[in-house]
């Protein structure tokens, strides 16, 4: 047992979209621009408040485990001068999204989203950005965003656009399709098949690889089928 202190979660657009909805935010972008760039500009500014609030009191976590679903090992963190007793954001792991920003131009992106989150990003030691949004079209912006080091490959990228523009700087941080889990008949094939498909799109363009399996939403009552996904991934792992 060990006290832990406060593991943010800082999107800023799923707390503005769950206030306004999804496509109302959608419309304001283009309609309002300038009433959402103050929304959002507020959301940031109360981060970076409570930011400051959590490390001057000595409330933040130790060192993570996990970021987002995945592995938050490294010999990275926690920065130089680490003090277990008042960890500082630059200590630990922070992640990004937009996930409803999927339908906007890159350019729109980079407006309302990277400019934004980059503020609190710069303020912590590696950062993992992406969820279910598909990053492939906009890596020229996310690679705006300061001390990124794994960026989510979700199911709907193209594999072979998102490695060659992730190249060996960044983690592919490959999501693949859950729905080969959920299929009448389970096939061990067909898993093989999708994981080599990243693997050799991986190793053409020098991508360092790591494999999430998230979202499942059903296994139909057949939980061997994790344990046959997870030995397949193994397999695909080691060659």
């Amino acid at each position: 047992m060990r006290l832990w202190g406060a593991d943010p979660y800082l999107s800023l657009w799923d707390p503005i979209s769950t206030w306004m909805g999804v496509e109302n935010v959608l419309y304001a972008l283009v309609d309002k621009p300038d009433f959402m760039h103050r929304l959002v500009g507020l959301v940031t500014e109360g981060y970076l408040s409570m930011l400051d609030q959590l490390q001057d009191q000595g409330l933040l976590c130790g060192p993570q485990s996990l970021i987002h679903c995945t592995g938050a090992y490294t010999d990275e963190l926690p920065a130089p001068g680490y003090n277990p007793e008042k960890p500082r954001t630059k200590d630990l792991w922070m992640f990004g999204l937009a996930q409803m920003f999927s339908t906007v131009s890159p350019q729109m992106f980079k407006e309302f989203e990277v400019d934004y989150i980059s503020r609190i990003c710069e303020r912590f030691g590696l950062v993992y950005y992406g969820c279910c949004d598909p990053l492939d079209g906009k890596m020229s912006e996310v690679r705006m965003i300061p001390n990124v080091r794994k960026i989510s490959m979700s199911p709907w990228v193209n594999e072979e656009r998102g490695a060659a523009q992730i190249g060996h700087d960044f983690v592919y941080s490959r999501k693949p399709s859950p729905a080969l889990l959920a299929f009448d008949h389970f096939d061990p094939a067909l898993v093989r098949e999708d994981l080599l498909a990243t693997r050799k799109v991986c190793e053409k363009n020098g991508c360092p690889l790591e494999i999430i399996l998230k979202d499942i939403s059903t296994v139909r009552y057949q939980p061997q089928r994790l344990f046959q996904w997870a030995e397949v991934a193994m397999q695909v792992a080691g060659g």
